[in-house]
């Protein structure tokens, strides 16, 4: 066996240890076996017990994110990214697009129409969106999009003729060898990308300092050549990716290294594992279980040689790709089955004898779970990078299953130590992915959120319920916990059982359900007796729990300031969110919280800490060839501006539908068995 193999073997066992370590974190020692064994259950009355003094790890304050494309209003988030589909071919000096696949390959002012002509001829107006749209809202973190495709939209005229493609489009470089100007020149082929970077970095300030916290290298490279076939006509090799990627964040940390580098930036199982290139990929397969591993591997291997940390953070994008009973894709569906799937699916992330209903998950089972499987690699491969899913969903934001997968999925982030993680939705009306959010981060709508500590909790293994808690630091006075019950049909009464120093006396509680999507307080508290309660859960809720050793204030404020993003004069509207309960007040202000960046005293060098004045940024430091140029910024002027489906107890199907299902499912399966081993590919 060579090293290479003996690594990736080493990297699988790791993965499996990740997974079976933390998972076994979260259970007490007597109800391991029904967390690990295949067979969970559901029961109508269950146990739930919170270690108060069992701290699992820091929660990172920005995982509750979303993507600037998404409406916004009524929603308190931490981070905002730019990501949509055409970002890739975002020309920032015209400010115009390609929009790739579809009727016809066109050219387009898109992403800035909200803009009047008028103002197009400022350059980087997209990003000037995304800066006015997180300083209205108030969110500290907000992460630009690089271009790394090659290929940018050169003009505003429409459809592109096969006999112009090349006439349309503007090649960009990484480098450019000349100084930066405050207006770049238009008149040329060519759109720089650290000129890019240098024109935000003076009209914003450094990430530090408030400007642009992080930068993302491009969106889903695997897709370029089917999203944009007029610019990319072959699929990116892995080599091809990597070399990219280490020139173009070797130009942003020349400009500001301060700023988090994310990367990749890929989307899907079959992207993690081969780059959907499995044609290139088997010239890495012998060596690497999944194309992470390569990716990582040669980052570090980058960044010693440039001498600054080149990736800050492993980035990928999760779009649910299980299916219904039907094969079709649970994340467009409404029906029962769809719904009972959905809230079930976020358990791919961390759960090892959880088997998606997808072919792609089927094929590269040994990958899942995601997340202690990622955390493996990073290990393995370049200790110290955090890891961010920039793009996540799983469907449904008008209805309560999504709001439970997406609650759920934050939970799990907090769990594992997530870094980052944004929202993108799939649909307009996202109401019910607004409440699973705000229960984290503003659940009484005066800014109230959920601690930064997650400690151990334990729900006996129950798949139709999930519990996390958190504190604040090492307070632990005040105890949040939030309680999800999954059940469509029956009601839950979990015995909670506080493990803690301080007796607890009472509990506030806030919800959304399958009602509505608003948020309400409970018209009483709990009473807490010997750090005991029980609490009955009603079919497809969200619970907040505030546990507190004292008597808190009362909140008798029961309307609401509601924002709206469209009418901003009307941000004095006074709107009452519930009749029958209590309402919580819904803003849309963040607690205040320092933007997120490379600190500018220890900054990360090439995986290890350095002073900032000590990182080499020498004219000819070279990755791949390519030389990055020295900044020359100007002045610029100013412009405005657990975790768990009894499918048995939930889907109201007949019999004889469930064995057609069944046979179906079986005979699926055997064929895929059959192409598999008949082609003679071997599943690692």
């Amino acid at each position: 066996m060579n090293i290479n193999s003996t690594k990736c073997y080493c990297k699988r066992i790791l993965s499996l240890i990740c997974a079976a370590g933390i998972t076994a974190s979260l259970v007490q020692d007597g109800n391991t076996e029904a967390m690990f064994s295949s067979t969970y259950f559901d029961t109508d009355n269950i146990t739930i017990t919170i270690d108060v003094n069992d701290i699992v790890g820091e929660i990172s304050p920005y995982i509750y994110g979303i993507n600037s494309e998404s409406d916004i209003s009524l929603l308190t988030v931490n981070a905002i990214k730019q990501s949509d589909p055409s970002v890739s071919s975002y020309n920032w000096e015209n400010n115009f697009t390609n929009s790739g696949t579809g009727t016809a390959s066109s050219n387009g002012a898109d992403l800035i129409s909200n803009y009047p002509p008028g103002k197009w001829v400022n350059p980087a107006l997209y990003t000037e969106y995304l800066v006015t749209k997180a300083s209205r809202f108030n969110i500290p973190s907000k992460y630009v999009t690089l271009q790394m495709m090659g290929k940018v939209a050169a003009d505003n005229d429409g459809d592109i003729l096969s006999s112009q493609n090349q006439n349309r489009w503007n090649d960009i470089s990484f480098s450019k060898t000349d100084s930066y100007m405050s207006q770049p020149d238009i008149s040329d082929s060519t759109v720089y990308i650290d000129e890019y970077v240098s024109y935000l970095v003076n009209r914003y300030g450094y990430a530090v300092d408030g400007g642009i916290n992080g930068y993302f290298l491009d969106n889903e490279p695997e897709n370029w050549a089917e999203r944009f076939p007029a610019a990319i006509t072959e699929m990116i090799t892995a080599d091809e990716l990597i070399e990219k990627s280490a020139q173009l964040s070797a130009a942003v940390k020349r400009i500001d290294p301060t700023a988090l580098v994310y990367g990749p930036s890929i989307s899907g199982i079959e992207a993690f594992t081969n780059l959907k290139n499995p044609d290139d990929w088997a010239n890495h397969s012998r060596e690497y279980s999944w194309f992470i591993d390569y990716y990582l591997m040669k980052m570090n291997e980058a960044s010693r040689l440039s001498g600054t940390r080149l990736l800050d953070v492993l980035d990928v994008h999760y779009h649910t790709e299980t299916t219904n009973g039907l094969f079709e894709q649970v994340i467009d569906g409404t029906d029962a089955f769809s719904n009972n799937t959905r809230m079930q699916a976020p358990r791919i992330f961390w759960d090892s004898t959880y088997f998606e209903n997808s072919t792609i998950a089927f094929l590269n089972h040994q990958h899942i779970p995601l997340i202690p499987t990622l955390e493996a690699s990073i290990n393995m491969y370049y200790p110290g990078t955090k890891l961010s899913f920039s793009e996540y969903n799983f469907g449904a934001g008008n209805h309560i299953s999504g709001g439970i997968a997406t609650a759920d999925t934050l939970g799990i982030f907090a769990e594992f130590g997530v870094h980052m993680a944004c929202l993108k939705t799939n649909t307009e009306n996202i109401d019910y992915h607004k409440a699973a959010i705000n229960i984290y981060t503003n659940y009484d709508g005066m800014g109230s959120r959920f601690g930064d500590t997650i400690v151990k909790s334990d729900n006996g293994g129950d798949i139709m319920n999930s519990v996390y808690s958190a504190i604040d630091g090492n307070d632990t006075s005040i105890l949040k916990t939030v309680l999800i019950n999954k059940n469509e049909n029956n009601p839950k009464k979990a015995t909670i059982e506080l493990f803690s120093d301080v007796e607890y006396e009472t509990a506030e509680v806030y919800c959304f359900n399958s009602t509505s999507s608003k948020i309400y307080r409970f018209t009483e508290d709990i009473i807490v007796e010997d750090n005991s309660i029980e609490f009955d859960m009603e079919p497809l809720s969200v619970y907040m729990l505030v546990f507190s050793s004292s008597e808190l204030g009362d909140n008798d404020n029961n309307e609401e300031e509601l924002i709206d993003e469209e009418h901003p004069e009307e941000d004095d509207t006074e709107v009452t969110l519930a009749t029958d309960k209590i309402p919580a007040v819904i803003t849309t202000t963040a607690e205040t919280m320092p933007p997120e960046h490379v600190s500018a005293e220890t900054l990360s060098s090439a995986g290890t800490t350095v002073n900032i004045e000590d990182i080499p940024f020498p004219d000819d430091i070279d990755i791949s060839g390519t030389a990055v140029a020295t900044v020359q910024n100007e002045e610029m002027p100013e412009q405005t501006t657990s975790k768990e489906s009894s499918f048995e107890d939930n889907i109201k199907v007949s019999k004889g539908f469930k064995t057609v299902v069944c046979i179906l499912l079986g005979g699926v399966l055997i064929a895929m068995l059959y192409v598999v081993f008949s082609s003679g590919k071997k599943i690692q």
